[in-house]
């Protein structure tokens, strides 16, 4: 049933950027200043996980680059040191040969500064964590880097920023979920690419739509996992009941991906609120304590404090991992899905 898998891959940029062209223009005006060699403005993109934020920044760049060739580069910043984010643009700016991994963080930010010499675009993906390092003041202190901060909550980040860059950056530009009949249409022009002809029909897709309150990705998955449903019970084109047990088989497979997709520090905080079931915040922060000598025993990045944990867990439950009620003091931390299992092991060795 399904004919071109590729169209249901979450990094398949779309040809057009359906609904999105306030946004598109917006961010496009703040780059525009590259076609006449100059440095764009600094953006920041907000809004929930799997609205298309991402899609937004390399659609609108792709653009750019049909008139002019505009350096830019994609950072995935989270878990990443203040070293390698600025490696990471160093060893991707046009030109470079090569960045050893052990250049000193001084020796980086004057390589980097020293070597860009036109305008630089970085999209700073996940950039969550951004204000707690001294990223974005030395970014900022390159007169042709530019940046598009990519984040899920835009006040508590701008909060944290640096004062010149809260004070000259544009947005946020916020990136809403889409409307039911929006995201039906982009179903159909998902479903007319990827799967065969007749295979479900608008109503579904409304009802697929509907679902998962707008937002695209959970709606391309569910798609796609109705049809692999369908497909398996050898039906000839998806039916109701497909669509009904497909909500949960692409939720599971989207947490598998976001939980993959997450940084060592936060496989850590996530495998000790999966150990527990349910665990106090206290009790949490103990718990990590107790195993960080052995868990960080060997590797590069070292244990983190209360607060960066804080801000590690509220990730977790932005990408739909893990769960606490609001109003609930103390609060009490737990796995949405125990089907997704961590990707470490807490285990100790026995004394």
């Amino acid at each position: 049933m399904i004919i071109k898998p590729e169209v249901f891959d979450d990094r398949r940029l779309p040809r057009d950027l359906k609904y999105r062209e306030p946004e598109v223009e917006t961010l496009s005006r703040a780059l525009d200043p590259a076609l006449a060699g100059q440095p764009p403005e600094d953006v920041l993109l907000a809004g929930p996980s799997g609205v298309g934020k991402t899609a937004l920044a390399r659609h609108t760049l792709s653009r750019l680059d049909e008139f002019t060739a505009v350096a830019h580069t994609h950072v995935r910043c989270l878990g990443e040191t203040t070293g390698e984010i600025l490696r990471t643009a160093l060893r991707e700016y046009p030109g470079t040969r090569s960045v050893p991994a052990t250049l000193s963080l001084n020796d980086t930010r004057q390589q980097l500064a020293d070597t860009v010499d036109q305008p630089f675009v970085l999209v700073l993906d996940e950039a969550d964590d951004l204000p707690e390092t001294d990223v974005l003041d030395t970014l900022a202190s390159i007169p042709l880097v530019s940046v598009v901060a990519i984040c899920h909550e835009p006040q508590p980040w701008l909060a944290r920023a640096p004062d010149d860059v809260r004070r000259d950056i544009i947005g946020p530009v916020t990136v809403e979920r889409f409307s039911v009949d929006e995201l039906a249409s982009i179903l159909r022009a998902r479903a007319n690419q990827g799967l065969r002809p007749d295979v479900v029909d608008d109503e579904q897709l409304r009802r697929i739509a509907d679902e998962v309150a707008g937002v695209a990705r959970e709606g391309i998955q569910a798609l796609r996992a109705a049809a692999e449903l369908a497909g398996e019970r050898g039906h000839s084109r998806i039916r109701d009941v497909d669509i009904a047990e497909s909500f949960a088989r692409a939720q599971h497979e989207i947490r598998q991906a976001n939980l993959s997709s997450l940084a060592f520090h936060h496989h850590v905080l996530y495998a000790v609120v999966f150990e527990a079931g349910e665990i106090g915040a206290t009790e949490l922060h103990d718990r990590y304590d107790d195993l960080a000598s052995s868990v960080y025993y060997g590797r590069p990045q070292q244990a983190v404090g209360r607060r960066a944990r804080r801000y590690k867990l509220s990730k977790l439950r932005e990408y739909d991992l893990i769960d606490w009620d609001d109003d609930a003091t103390p609060r009490t931390y737990r796995v949405v899905d125990e089907s997704v299992e961590p990707r470490l092991d807490l285990s100790l060795p026995s004394a």
